[in-house]
């Protein structure tokens, strides 16, 4: 059987019996695949029999060298990024199809393709919106300092990373709650988003600090996600507003 025996949101929680029994499948895929005729019949045979994690696995570490390739020919190492607004609901449109395909109860998992659709829908959209070429009042200073320092700014220096992080923290407590435990394997997946994130960072805010000469005081003054309480100094410059002023 592809799917493992549960009875309770507890028992989704145990990595030995909703992971570990199927990862033989990851490594058999590729020899069932090229055995397997190319018909439709036959590929759905094979996909309804294989664990819908284990497809997911697969599906990932097939892009992982098409997305180096093309990073390597075009010099732009944010394929992912790029891809970032179709991936989730492809994925969770997978999850969808099998509990379709295999008679399971689909009422939530309908609602979360459509809100993740229209999720991907939003973010295709702004990438192809054209940007207006009128700023609002403020935004000149922003735009020849070479990053923002208000809203949000003011008290975080990535208040976006703030908040895709919490995401994930928050969905992993969350299923701790429903699943009665301190911590379980789906804990993996968060913290590596959490190391992912600290090292894209670092790694953005060097290459910032050596663009924009005031980046490096935006730093002493801002936090990096959280505010910083050890500084009275204003994040977003105030302070050098009225200096500037009145040397000019």
């Amino acid at each position: 059987m592809a799917l493992p025996f549960v009875t309770s949101a507890t028992s989704c929680a145990d990595f030995g019996k909703t992971v570990l029994p199927y990862i033989n499948q990851l490594y058999d895929l590729p020899q069932k695949i090229a055995q397997t005729t190319p018909s439709v019949q036959n590929l759905k045979g094979l996909y309804l029999a294989t664990n819908p994690l284990v497809t997911a696995l697969a599906f990932s570490l097939f892009l992982v060298p098409i997305f180096l390739v093309i990073s390597e020919i075009n010099k732009n190492y944010s394929q992912v990024d790029r891809c970032w607004s179709l991936l989730p609901t492809i994925y969770n449109a997978h999850y969808v199809a099998y509990a379709h395909a295999i008679g399971l109860p689909t009422q939530r998992l309908d609602s979360l393709i459509i809100i993740s659709a229209v999720w991907s829908a939003k973010k295709e959209y702004q990438k192809t919106a054209k940007v207006p070429r009128t700023f609002k009042k403020g935004s000149r200073e922003d735009l020849d300092r070479g990053f923002v320092v208000t809203g949000l700014w003011k008290w975080s220096r990535h208040p976006n990373f703030v908040s895709e992080q919490s995401v994930w923290i928050v969905l992993y407590v969350w299923s701790c709650w429903v699943t009665r435990t301190y911590g379980n394997w789906s804990g993996f997946g968060a913290l590596a988003y959490l190391f992912l994130f600290q090292a894209s960072t670092w790694f953005t805010e060097l290459i910032t600090a050596r663009k924009y000469p005031e980046y490096k005081e935006y730093q002493r003054r801002v936090g990096k996600f959280l505010p910083n309480i050890l500084t009275s100094l204003p994040g977003d410059f105030s302070d050098k507003k009225g200096t500037a002023g009145k040397a000019q």
